[in-house]
Order: C-alpha cells, then sequence, then structure tokens
C-alpha cells in the first residue's frame, strides 16, 4: 500500500541496488492486526502473485529498481526462508525484535527507524529494540536525538533524513494565484490527529465557511469527517501534487506524533504554508513564524487560529510559503540515500560477534 515508510526502504533498496549491492526486500503474508477477512484476501493475491512470479507489479505506485528481489514468507517466525545474507535490516520494532532472536550467523544486522513507535506496540519493547546491538538509521534530527537519550552508541546511529521527490512535488500554481483551502491528510490512526483535526477544521469553518477544505487519504472518506470537508480517495503522483498541494494555500498537520512528516513537506514543497502541531518530525524544516506556524500536540483553537491568521494575512502566507519552499528543497533522495548506503557500508565493515 502506498505509504512513506514504505516509500523509504523501497527508496534506500533500489539505491542499494543501483550501487551494486544484491538487494532483497521481504515481506510478511501475516498482518495480525485489522480485518481478518481483508488481511487474508490480500495474502491469497500475494500468494498467486508469487506463483505467477509477478509480485513487483503489485507495487504499482513506486518505480522499483529490477534488480531488488521482492520476497514474500507466511510470517517472520522461525520457519522463514530467509536469504543468506551479509546484512540483515529491519524496518518495524517487531522486525527488529524478529531479528534479535535469530541465531548468530556472521550477518550484520541494522534497523531503520522511521518513528517513535511507542504508539504501535508496548512500549517496554518498542524501547528495548532501540537498545538492541544493532547499527541504527533513523530518518530526522528529532529521532537522532532520541537516541542520542537513550545512550546509543554515536558511532552506531546513523541520521539519514529522508527525501522527496522534487521533480513531482514543485510549484505549478502561482502561490499568489490561489483561494482559500486548507489541506490536510485524514488518517484514523488516532497518532494522525484526525479528531483535532475536525476540531480544528470546525472552528474554521464556524469563522471563515468560504474557505475551501479539502481532505485526502489512502483509506474511504473516515466516519466523522463533515460534509463541508471535501475528501480524494487516494490521490497519488500528480493527482496529489496538482489537486491537493497545489490547491492548498494552507496545509494542516494535526499529528500527535510524527517520525518525519512527508505530506507537511511534500506540501511545502508545492507552495503551501504549513500549519502543524510540534509533533516531532516537523522540527527538521519548521520554524515557527519562519517557515511555518507551530501549535502544542492537541491545540486544536491554536491551529484554527494559526490557519485564519494565515487566511487574513497575504503577506505572512507569502513569506512561510517561500521560506517553507526553500526549506524542503533541502531534502532530496540522493543525499538521503547516500547517507543510508554509507550506513550499511559502515555495519558491513564492522567486526561481527
Amino acid at each position: 500500500m502506498p505509504g512513506g515508510g514504505a516509500r523509504t526502504y523501497y527508496e534506500h533498496a533500489s539505491a542499494l541496488a543501483r550501487r551494486g549491492h544484491d538487494v532483497t526486500v521481504v515481506h510478511s503474508l501475516n498482518y495480525p492486526a485489522g480485518p481478518v477477512g481483508a488481511a487474508t484476501g490480500w495474502a491469497r493475491q500475494k500468494v498467486r502473485d508469487l506463483r505467477a512470479g509477478n509480485l513487483t507489479r503489485r507495487v504499482s505506485w513506486l518505480e522499483i529498481d529490477p534488480r531488488v528481489r521482492m520476497r514474500f514468507v507466511p510470517a517472520f517466525d522461525r520457519r522463514a526462508s530467509l536469504p543468506p545474507a551479509d546484512v540483515r535490516i529491519g524496518t518495524y520494532w517487531q522486525t527488529n525484535e524478529y531479528l534479535a532472536g535469530l541465531p548468530a550467523d556472521g550477518a550484520a544486522r541494522m534497523q531503520l527507524i522511521q518513528a517513535w513507535e511507542v504508539w504501535a506496540g508496548p512500549e517496554d519493547r518498542v524501547l528495548a529494540t532501540w537498545r538492541l546491538p544493532f547499527d541504527t538509521v533513523v530518518v530526522s534530527e528529532s529521532l537522532y536525538q532520541r537516541g542520542l537519550a537513550l545512550g546509543l552508541d554515536p558511532q552506531r546511529l546513523h541520521l539519514a533524513a529522508n527525501g522527496i521527490d522534487h521533480e513531482l512535488f514543485q510549484v505549478r500554481r502561482p502561490v499568489t494565484d490561489r483561494a482559500p483551502c486548507v489541506a490536510f491528510l485524514a488518517h484514523d490512526a488516532p497518532v494522525k490527529g484526525l479528531a483535532e483535526a475536525i476540531e480544528t477544521l470546525r472552528l474554521v469553518h464556524e469563522r471563515r465557511p468560504d474557505i475551501e477544505l479539502l481532505a485526502f487519504g489512502g483509506q474511504p472518506r473516515p466516519a466523522g469527517l463533515p460534509g463541508y470537508v471535501r475528501y480524494l480517495h487516494k490521490p497519488l503522483g500528480a493527482r496529489l501534487a496538482d489537486q491537493v498541494y497545489n490547491r492548498a494555500t494552507v496545509f494542516l498537520c494535526p499529528s500527535q506524533s510524527e517520525g518525519f512528516g512527508f505530506p507537511s513537506l511534500e506540501a511545502m514543497a508545492c507552495g503551501a504554508a504549513l500549519v502543524s502541531t510540534r509533533n516531532g518530525g516537523v522540527d527538521d524544516f519548521g520554524v515557527h513564524e519562519q517557515s511555518a506556524l507551530l501549535a502544542d500536540v492537541g491545540d486544536s483553537p491554536g491551529l484554527a487560529a494559526a490557519i485564519l491568521r494565515l487566511c487574513e494575512d497575504d503577506e505572512l502566507r507569502l513569506r512561510l510559503a517561500e521560506a517553507g519552499r526553500q526549506s524542503a528543497a533541502r531534502f532530496t533522495w540522493s543525499a538521503s540515500t547516500e547517507a543510508f548506503a554509507r550506513a550499511v557500508e559502515a555495519a558491513l565493515a564492522r567486526p561481527q560477534r
């Protein structure tokens, strides 16, 4: 499914393959969370694809280097058939935990941490994965600082800040030629702040019913989204860039926690002024009153006030939009994948026990 986390590890897999590494991405077909019927149907389709030999075609939303092998296993357990490797990289706290339980076979072990995942599992187990004797790559400065605070060895803690596709995400509609429009990602995971977004938009609509409110997401229209909010289902690629980000004058990020924040950065690159919670990930590119307006997590009145301020002060909006665009320009996939490759090569050079 499309998502920033998946895009990150596929981008790194492709870049490593281009550097001459032999890369396999191993996926689990067992998804214990969510509707059983949906998960079973999805798994059956993957099995059909496996037999047909066309797995890579199933990732239709992103071009992956054809040299990257795509392997699916029933589950990450003792019976999983993992390919021989010089280095294995976990991409989620549960896969990092799984790698830690494998018998030592001389392979270096790494973990790619893209979020403060305590919202996704028992806090003690999630934090224990941070302290594994692995090389650890994080995607933002805020996560890097968390790693240092947890006592991770700076020699084994690496920062590979995420990038965005600047050929796709760029200003196509002049920021001076946009009617007031607030856009945001609507996701029903509590950490994404949908309830706070709905309250924020209610306050905005109450004051300025003329402002267009535009939500988008990968799921069907979320329950509880007011009728005055227009919803786009699965806008990908050029549709997302043109119909959402280049339409928005303001982009709202109400998240309780972000490891990085792809939609915020993509919207900034397209000329939208950012209003965001202080969610951690925004710290890499959003500075209050300089390149964004920030409010505390859960502060819907503060977020609404920031949106209204930008919609009523064009000079401020244009200044923040331009500063945000310049801030977004610093984040490229070439720099990100280069930093990640250096971390992999450092781990490969380290003696294994």
